[in-house]
């Protein structure tokens, strides 16, 4: 026995999310991680020695089993996250030099490349800027939803809102008008109602209208 889980030990699981969709999936130890689209995560077969160790490239969150004799630590390029028993999201876009640690539940411990630390309760989320953590109260919990499939306009942000549609229906949104749209409306948008329905509710209340080019994935706004 000892032989054969030293044997799943060294093997590595990978998994990355296609553009424009989501997966669930449950590691050895009970965690439940929802991976958003283009995430990709490492994670042993089987978890042995004294933390429990995954290594994470894009959004994800992590519901973590407890188990206060073994840590869970989720890698990424920019920190280490290391938790007990706790619900959390992180977002690590190394491409975009973004890295972003939201606490729901529980506690974490956030360390740096250059060792900086920082804790955070639930309700916290911590941004790193240019080396250094910077530490606010989550002010839309409603952001982290999207492991259910929703999208929450809760900001006249049209960047933003227009960035998690993109994400959500790998699309490429082009303005098309002197200027950017303001969001009116507040609500929820359910991905599984398609792109021309999301798109109909966030630019409701506006005088913007949009075209979908199906063939190269792309949304004009005008």
């Amino acid at each position: 026995v000892a032989h054969r889980e030293r044997g799943w030990e060294q093997l590595t699981n990978r998994v990355v999310v296609p553009a424009g969709q989501r997966i669930n999936l449950t590691l050895q130890d009970g965690t439940s991680v929802w991976l958003n689209s283009g995430a990709e995560i490492e994670y042993p077969a089987l978890f042995a020695g004294d933390t429990r160790q995954v290594r994470l490239k894009g959004t994800a969150l992590f519901d973590v089993s407890h188990d206060a004799g073994h840590p869970f630590v989720v890698e990424t390029y920019a920190c280490r996250v290391e938790v007990l028993g706790t619900r959390f999201n992180v977002n690590a876009d190394e491409q975009h030099g973004i890295f972003s640690t939201a606490l729901l539940r529980g506690k974490v411990r956030i360390t740096s490349e250059q060792n900086e630390t920082v804790a955070l309760i639930a309700g916290q989320y911590a941004d790193l800027q240019n080396g250094h953590f910077v530490k606010q109260s989550i002010e839309r919990p409603d952001d982290y939803l999207w492991p259910d499939g929703i999208i929450a306009l809760n900001s006249s942000s049209f960047t933003h809102l227009a960035a998690k549609i993109e994400r959500a229906y790998n699309v490429k949104m082009e303005l098309q008008c002197k200027e950017v749209p303001v969001i009116k409306y507040r609500g929820k948008i359910r991905i599984v109602e398609g792109l021309e329905h999301a798109l109909k509710i966030l630019l409701a209340g506006t005088d913007r209208t949009f075209e979908i080019d199906y063939e190269t994935n792309r949304v004009y706004i005008r």
